[in-house]
């Protein structure tokens, strides 16, 4: 199912500038700030090709986004950007820290196939919006190059895919090793043996593909396809714009990490203990923990294990009642009755289903003006700065989880669902730059 091909990538010359200045995060991870920063630390940077400025003095085009080709086009004529002298595929390592343990794992970057999710050949697992699928399929258009990764899931029960690689490693060649600022180890190996390649290539040909992070990325691509279809007087199947560039990890590869997304909620007057209590106590058990010491951790702590070693265990901070909560679903028995839409029992199981199904939901009934998702609800990966916001009384209460499973994102997507909104957070990102994907051959 998973059609793989190999290709000429288009790399740093590490002869000419150093890769740890000029690798980024993911595009949809670089706020102004970081893409400022990224500007300052090398003029080679890919942030001017993956998320230029709107204005950029560096450059006479003021098209960010034939800017963007302008800066492809000038840097391979300079040498700083060099394809591959021949069709490869590449094997991308993360070496890092996650929950103070070392992790370390190995994606196939390649090009595959393009398949409408109706195929079930590639499997989405989150809405997108059209805002960031206009943007990158303007940078596309201009580019014709995949610029980025976007990082896909498979299953390799039968270790077939995991054997082709490591026959295909012991003869690869190592095209980079960087360190990045938050000091994880990242290696990069370019396999060009045709043996293996086409090993690797029939070790993958019956997998589905979940992805994890980039569906804003490919459901442009498909876009781009159309676009480029509608062009071509015949269309033969081969065109490289039927590819796009994908990393692809095994399912269960250790290193695969989820963390939380944590929700901030505000705009609840009728906010107090005894009504929250009346309000969720027929759905959870509910413990409270004394809060008045926000700087103390103890309280943090508490909430935090016992949200890991319970079973639909959600927490909450509420500093304007000096308190913290956990919620504990007395049985999943409520969930049918409480959760109306059309779901598998896999989706409802899903702690972030629960708090918003179960719980922010339900905090309508202590606000007086109108409440909503968009308007009431906010969403955080950093728990620290979380808290803080909440403390400083920009929001009411902030609500803990346990991250989601990827043996429950599998369950999710195969059942033809897609994840509640901000379920997975997928850690770390995959770095922009290593390689790109030009679409012209």
């Amino acid at each position: 199912m998973a059609e793989i091909k190999p290709f000429k990538g288009i790399r740093y010359n590490t002869q000419k500038v150093k890769l740890e200045e000029v690798i980024t995060e993911p595009y949809d991870r670089i706020p102004p700030s970081l893409q400022e920063e990224y500007y300052k630390r090398n003029p080679y940077n890919v942030v001017r090709i993956i998320l230029g400025k709107d204005e950029d003095p560096e450059h006479p085009e003021k098209d960010k986004y034939k800017r963007a080709n302008a800066y492809l086009d000038q840097w391979e004529k300079e040498g700083i950007l060099v394809r591959e002298d021949q069709d490869a595929l590449y094997l991308y390592e993360q070496e890092f820290q996650a929950r103070n343990e070392k992790k370390k794992r190995m994606g196939l970057i390649s090009r595959v196939k393009l398949e409408e999710f109706s195929s079930r050949k590639v499997l989405p697992h989150e809405k997108t919006f059209p805002k960031h699928k206009i943007d990158r399929l303007n940078l596309l258009k201009a580019t014709n190059t995949n610029t980025g990764q976007i990082f896909l899931l498979y299953s390799d029960d039968d270790d077939r895919v995991s054997k082709a690689i490591q026959g295909a490693l012991t003869k690869a060649e190592l095209g980079a090793e960087v360190r990045d600022e938050d000091n994880f180890h990242h290696h990069f190996w370019i396999i060009k043996d045709k043996d293996d390649i086409q090993r690797i290539q029939e070790a993958m040909a019956d997998k589905v593909l979940i992805i994890a992070d980039g569906h804003h990325r490919y459901e442009t691509s498909l876009n781009y396809q159309k676009l480029k279809t509608e062009e071509q007087d015949t269309v033969e199947g081969t065109e490289s714009f039927n590819t796009i560039m994908m990393t692809l990890f095994r399912i269960d590869d250790p290193g695969l990490i989820i963390l939380p997304t944590y929700r901030l909620v505000k705009g609840m007057d009728k906010l107090s203990d005894q009504e929250l209590k009346d309000l969720l106590g027929q759905y959870f058990e509910i413990s409270e923990f004394d809060w008045h010491d926000t700087s103390d951790p103890t309280a943090i702590e508490n909430v935090q294990e016992k949200i890991l070693s319970g079973i639909h265990a959600l927490g909450a901070f509420i500093p304007q009642l000096n308190k913290a909560f956990v919620f504990s679903l007395k049985s999943e028995d409520i969930l049918d009755s409480e959760i109306t839409d059309e779901r598998s029992k896999e989706w409802k199981c899903l702690d972030v289903a629960i708090l918003h199904s179960l719980i922010i939901d339900k905090l309508e009934a202590l606000s007086s003006e109108p409440f909503s998702l968009e308007n009431n609800v906010s969403y955080i990966r950093n728990l620290e700065q979380g808290i803080e916001k909440t403390v400083k009384g920009e929001f009411q209460m902030i609500f803990l989880l346990k991250p989601v499973s990827l043996f429950q994102v599998r369950e999710v997507v195969e059942n033809g669902e897609l994840m509640p909104q901000k379920s997975t957070d997928f850690f770390p990102k995959l770095k922009s730059g290593l390689v790109m994907n030009p679409l012209d051959k």
